[in-house]
């Protein structure tokens, strides 16, 4: 297997957005098949890893298909950081690590967590290169443009210079939380600065929104999270970004195609996490999948009521005959 570097990837690259209660191993098996080149867990708690929590552990469990797979942390002990980053490259064994510097979520922040590092840029360099002195394991940070103003330019020069191998920018600010344009040149300045990958993130509904923002900011790389909820065929309709080809070619599931996906995205679920938890975790994904099609939502309302995988087969199978994208 050849060693994952951030530095060595084709541009421009697409990565799943590391989503709390969303980026299980199956999702990302999922978004895998469909393109996306590099996958990350949910958000795992160093505190959690430190005191051995096991559904804290449980988060960070992939297969190899899901490579390359980044396992992201988040917290501001020292202590605890290094003990997770340790924990992890002996243990769980992924191709990298990533800090969480940009969650605006008031449960993460309000533990100085997350984007609330942002506060503080001396501290959250103390973290980075606590982590950095841990492992051996390539090392990317997730950040904002900072906690209320666009004020990341020394700190991300500074990251380069500790050994980050790889920036993530959601081209908001903390105070703006997700509402308001991403602010896409501000990326570019920031990837002016540096010379690692810069990766963008923030509303990539298409591959006519990635095309934009990679012009704009010239970043190397492209996140997408809400944006593939439902929708793991964004990952194929990216794919465009290599030619030079202009406009929106998004790549339109048919019905029959959603309807698969969803019993294969079903059957993952129920062997990973078994019948009960893994039918109430797809609850969500079906409104996701079957979302603007005519005539599905009468469906959507039966599966999110129905609890074995047999009457979700049934029901879907059922369904192929009226579904029509529009």
């Amino acid at each position: 297997m050849t060693k994952f570097e951030w530095k060595n990837l084709k541009k421009p690259f697409f990565c799943m957005a590391p989503m709390a209660g969303i980026t299980d191993s199956p999702f990302r098996h999922i978004v895998k098949e469909c393109g996306a080149d590099i996958v990350f867990s949910e958000m795992v708690a160093a505190e959690g890893v430190f005191y051995k929590s096991q559904k804290t552990i449980d988060l960070m469990n992939f297969h190899e298909k899901e490579r390359p797979y980044i396992v992201q942390i988040f917290g501001n002990d020292l202590e605890k950081m290094a003990y997770t980053a340790k924990y992890i490259e002996e243990k769980v064994k992924p191709d990298g690590i990533d800090i969480n510097m940009g969650c605006p979520a008031k449960k993460v922040v309000a533990g100085g967590r997350g984007s609330a590092l942002l506060k503080d840029f001396e501290v959250a360099l103390k973290v980075a290169q606590t982590v950095r002195d841990a492992t051996k394991l390539p090392l990317s940070v997730k950040m904002r443009l900072g906690w209320d103003a666009f004020e990341i330019h020394q700190f991300v020069q500074d990251l380069e210079r500790i050994g980050i191998d790889a920036i993530t920018i959601h081209a908001r600010t903390r105070q703006q939380g997700f509402k308001g344009e991403p602010d896409w040149s501000a990326v570019g300045e920031i990837k002016k600065l540096v010379k690692i990958p810069v990766i963008g993130n923030g509303d990539v509904k298409n591959s006519k929104d990635a095309k934009e923002i990679i012009k704009i900011s010239k970043c190397d790389g492209v996140m997408i999270g809400r944006g593939a909820l439902g929708n793991p065929w964004i990952f194929k309709s990216l794919s465009s970004c290599h030619s030079r080809e202009s406009g929106n070619l998004d790549y339109k599931p048919t019905w029959e195609e959603t309807v698969d996906i969803a019993l294969k995205h079903t059957h993952m679920n129920v062997e990973e996490f078994g019948e009960r938890k893994g039918i109430l975790e797809m609850r969500k994904h079906y409104g996701w999948y079957f979302k603007g099609f005519d005539g599905a939502k009468e469906l959507r309302k039966k599966l999110v009521r129905v609890e074995t995988s047999k009457e979700i087969e049934k029901l879907l199978q059922e369904s192929i005959w009226f579904g029509t994208a529009l």
